[in-house]
């Protein structure tokens, strides 16, 4: 997904964990994250965004084989497949 998504002309950091990724985006805010469910600190990276005073304005889309493209996870996108990358760039003009 990164690749797809700098091929596209986009900017994409990785993070390790819901730590490091917050590190990351105070330091340079992020126009979209990206993470998926099965991930260990998932529900701690997603209580972090709602609480946070800038990212939790931040668009997530929650990559989860199961869901169907489109729906919604809370106020997060969900995808079914890292592949749908249409779908993912189409989130990020939005």
């Amino acid at each position: 997904m990164k690749k797809a998504v700098e091929h596209k002309g986009y900017r994409a950091v990785e993070a390790r964990n819901d730590a490091e990724a917050f590190q990351i985006a105070e330091r340079e805010p992020p126009k979209l994250i990206v993470t998926e469910e099965e991930l260990p600190t998932f529900n701690a990276l997603m209580a972090g965004l709602r609480e946070h005073s800038t990212l939790s304005k931040v668009p997530v889309v929650i990559v989860d084989p199961d869901a169907e493209n489109g729906a919604r996870h809370g106020e997060a996108y969900l995808l079914s497949d890292y592949a749908d990358i249409a779908s993912l760039l189409a989130i990020l003009r939005g």
